[in-house]
């Protein structure tokens, strides 16, 4: 992971925290994608795995469903943050 890839990793994953806080869907979630965003200054190598480490196991980043206030799926919502999650982990 280039010094360029690490910027856009943390683009990402704010993207992704954003996504979740203006839906109102997983504020745990949201806060964890910015906390290891703000990590970005540790090793090139360390941060990988930090953000490798979202995707991994039951309850990741790939099992959130962004649902509406009745708790119908937002199907638009989940397309973009599947479009932005593929990328992150494109870059790892």
């Amino acid at each position: 992971m280039s010094g360029v890839n690490l910027e856009q990793a943390e683009k990402y994953l704010i993207q992704l925290s954003d996504i979740l806080i203006s839906s109102g869907a997983s504020l745990s979630w949201a806060d964890r994608l910015h906390s290891v965003a703000s990590k970005r200054k540790m090793s090139a190598e360390d941060f990988r795995l930090e953000v490798k480490g979202l995707y991994g196991g039951m309850g990741s980043l790939n099992d959130l469903v962004i649902c509406d206030a009745e708790g119908k799926m937002d199907r638009n919502l989940n397309v973009q943050f599947d479009e932005i999650r593929s990328k992150l982990f494109g870059l790892l």
